[in-house]
């Protein structure tokens, strides 16, 4: 009696342990599974910011050009106001064009060379090469600027300042000015999150750089 007894004790522990590794199995594929959702989820965001950073960076570098247009087509149109304003002064008035357009030079090279910066950078690490966080804060400062010039050409107009430039071309330039700024906060966001992403898939098990 004792040893049926004893057999069927063991019977019953070998039981009970077999159910626990079952349900230790399905517990650990349970945590598998919803692992690798968790990964693909992941891997779908980042491409998905990737792809947004090499589109909008293209679109700062297309951008930063027209950048480059409206501005000499914006100071050709008011020419004359600024020769009326260097009448008033020493300077002689082919000299002050001249210097004039050597200081806008200089400044739309400038504006060029952040733009075309900060675009390429945000192509390269939508296409998987890493970037420094630098293109990042260089992008939200040039969309606070853009956002600045908005407001002052709208300040400007509304004060009753004459220029010769139509007023369409004015308004189409204001939009692209306000479209750019937008583009470069909508970048930077992007590039902010691929970087978590990538943070986040390089903790995970098995990676491989």
């Amino acid at each position: 009696m004792a040893k049926e007894e004893r057999k069927a004790a063991a019977a019953d522990e070998a039981g009970s342990t077999a159910k626990n590794r079952i349900k230790r199995f399905n517990a650990l594929a349970t945590q598998s599974g919803d692992s690798m959702e968790n990964n693909n989820e992941r891997m779908v965001c980042l491409r998905r910011n990737q792809n947004a950073l090499v589109v909008i960076g293209l679109g700062v570098i297309a951008f930063g050009i027209w950048s480059v247009i409206k501005a000499v087509l914006y100071t050709a149109f008011n020419m004359e106001a600024f020769l009326d304003l260097s009448a008033d002064s020493s300077l002689d008035r082919n000299l002050g064009v001249v210097i004039f357009w050597i200081f806008m030079g200089i400044v739309l090279v400038i504006d060029l060379a952040l733009r075309l910066h900060v675009g390429l950078s945000a192509v390269a690490e939508g296409r998987g090469r890493k970037k420094r966080h630098a293109y990042i804060v260089l992008a939200l400062l040039m969309a606070l600027i853009s956002l600045m010039t908005v407001i002052a050409s709208i300040v400007i107009a509304a004060s009753g300042y004459e220029t010769t430039a139509p007023l369409g071309s004015l308004l189409v330039a204001l939009i692209v000015e306000l479209t750019s700024g937008i583009l470069l906060v909508e970048m930077a966001v992007s590039a902010i999150k691929v970087k978590s992403l990538e943070k986040k898939r390089k903790k995970e098990p098995g990676y491989a750089a």
